[in-house]
């Protein structure tokens, strides 16, 4: 499928961060950018802004900005897998604890469930896809935050509140705990969250699909 100029969404917490984002990824003047605000979010609660800039059409993948090649990469993906939803790009700064040489997009839509699978599987694997494709055609490795509908911003807020339940727990009671298998991307927001917990101490056992992480007491009593 041919990709002509398309639109997409930016989210950041207010419509100046957006446009200068948009700026940023399309390298673009943000006088030269075609923008039409949606929401101009509100800076006093969760609710960001959001804006819909139009995509350049390009010649060459290697010479264009990565956004616009990620662009071109995830429409076909969608439109073969017959899949209708947006791509929306998100500020850096709603996540602070993810890289900033990464470019964070969150596909949104109706029924997207099937994109996720089994604790996010298929949404790790369309995620290292993209990376694979965008990076072979932008000759040079894109670093890519795949979510799908905040799938993971979700999932990290219950993987915090989890972390912080048992840390308490095994300070509680003296016993180490072992936490369900996770994939490496989960088991290091735990260990992240739990790094500067003097309580408690955290490792990482078994193999492949069954590691796990285990919170155990600084002190065993």
């Amino acid at each position: 499928m041919e990709s002509n100029n398309s639109t997409l969404e930016i989210h950041a917490k207010d419509v100046e961060s957006a446009i200068n984002l948009a700026a940023l990824e399309l390298e673009m003047d943000s006088d030269d950018l075609e923008i039409t605000v949606v929401d101009k979010g509100n800076l006093h609660s969760d609710n960001l802004a959001r804006v819909v800039a139009v995509v350049p059409a390009t010649e060459n993948d290697g010479d264009e900005p990565r956004l616009v090649t990620i662009n071109k990469v995830l429409t076909e993906f969608l439109y073969y897998m017959n899949i209708d939803a947006n791509i929306c790009v998100q500020d850096q700064e709603t996540d602070p604890t993810d890289s900033r040489s990464s470019i964070r997009i969150n596909i949104v839509g109706d029924n997207l469930s099937s994109l996720i699978g089994r604790r996010g599987e298929i949404l790790a694997s369309l995620e290292y896809l993209v990376k694979l494709i965008v990076s072979n055609k932008q000759n040079r490795w894109t670093h890519i935050s795949l979510d799908i509908d905040g799938y993971k911003q979700h999932r990290e807020h219950q993987l915090k509140r989890l972390a912080q339940r048992m840390a308490n727990q095994v300070q509680q009671f003296g016993r180490p705990i072992a936490l369900e298998p996770m994939p490496p991307n989960e088991r290091r927001i735990v260990h992240m969250i739990l790094e500067h917990n003097t309580g408690v101490t955290t490792n990482s056992t078994g193999d492949g699909n069954q590691r796990r992480v285990n919170i155990q007491p600084s002190l065993l009593r």
